[in-house]
């Protein structure tokens, strides 16, 4: 199975104006219109049960968007896909953890690098997936289904995808001036 990531870095002048989301709708109509030949304007979306969007008419592409520090990204393949980026910052990691996983993990994962702070990208990708978002406990996730992918980014970010089946990725860089 093959995935496609749309990604861009913010441009300066974009920086602090809460401009994430647009961003990654243009990389999704970019996206959309290059790899499958359709135009975003005239592709109805709906929303899932815990509201994740999908094209309502087009059921064998599916996509999910992330955003943190200075990328957005889009990423797109033929299966359900969640994907998350995460800027690495100065945070109570254990207030956080508190909230996301069983009690007996908090101290391995704290006591971890900062490539096992991968974790927080990985658990939000496999909660994209799956669709559930932010409707369950995050402590009773067990993500034991499915594949994920880490991706390398630079340092002081991590990131991760997850999907029913292993993906192929490619990456495709556009540079995003909104006008």
């Amino acid at each position: 199975m093959n995935g496609i990531i749309y990604y861009t870095k913010i441009r300066d002048e974009y920086n602090s104006k809460n401009m994430e989301h647009m961003i990654g709708e243009k990389l999704l109509e970019i996206g959309l219109e290059r790899e499958f030949g359709r135009k975003l304007a005239f592709e109805p979306r709906s929303k899932g049960e815990h509201g994740k969007p999908f094209f309502t008419l087009l059921p064998r592409i599916h996509y999910n968007i992330t955003h943190s520090g200075k990328y957005v990204m889009c990423l797109f393949a033929g299966e359900e896909v969640g994907i998350d980026v995460q800027i690495h910052k100065k945070v109570n990691y254990e207030r956080l953890l508190e909230r996301m996983v069983p009690a007996d993990m908090i101290r391995e994962i704290l006591d971890a690098d900062d490539m096992e702070k991968a974790f927080f990208a990985q658990r939000e990708a496999y909660i994209k997936w799956t669709g559930e978002g932010l409707s369950r406990d995050l402590r009773t996730i067990s993500m034991d289904k499915g594949n994920y992918i880490m991706l390398e980014l630079e340092p002081g970010y991590s990131g991760a995808i997850w999907s029913r089946d292993s993906l192929e990725l490619r990456f495709e860089y556009e540079d995003i001036i909104l006008r």
